[in-house]
């Protein structure tokens, strides 16, 4: 018996790893989750996003401080029954990558010429599981141009 035991944990092992183990192999899109019967998908999550290291800034930058960028989805599930794992009708919209946050970092101060010592997050809000909202926070640090020697 201990030795099927141990056979089943030896199997399972593999599959047990930490959530953030390993995450460098892997990009999961951050895209809004859909429901059973989709009307309407037209979004946007991210991927993966590159970033300069504070090693990369260039000499004589300028620090301009710390930056933040947001952008969302958004998703909407109608239900069709009172069960709870029964059929809903589901839509969901938005722009929620990375391009649309540093955009919004770029309107927000326009002085920087790069960003560096980005971070990342997502935030859902979820009101009943009908509606949801999933976006992407961008915080950096923020340079401008270099003065010319």
């Amino acid at each position: 018996m201990r030795l099927i035991l141990a056979a089943a944990l030896l199997a399972y092992a593999p599959l047990a790893r930490s959530s953030g183990e390993n995450d460098e192999d892997t990009a999961v899109p951050g895209l809004i989750p859909a429901g059973s019967l989709m009307l309407f998908y037209d979004s946007t999550g991210p991927l993966s996003f590159v970033t300069m290291t504070p090693k990369d800034k260039p000499a004589g930058a300028p620090e301009l401080g710390t930056v933040t960028g947001v952008s969302c989805q958004r998703g909407l599930s109608i239900p069709l029954s009172l069960d709870v794992r029964g059929t809903s009708i589901t839509g969901a919209y938005g722009n929620g990558s990375f391009v649309k946050a540093v955009a919004q970092i770029r309107k927000d101060k326009p002085e920087a010429v790069g960003i560096y010592d980005v971070r990342t997050d997502m935030r859902v809000f979820s009101l009943l599981g009908i509606y949801r909202k999933l976006c992407t926070e961008v915080t950096a640090r923020a340079f401008g141009a270099a003065k010319p020697s």
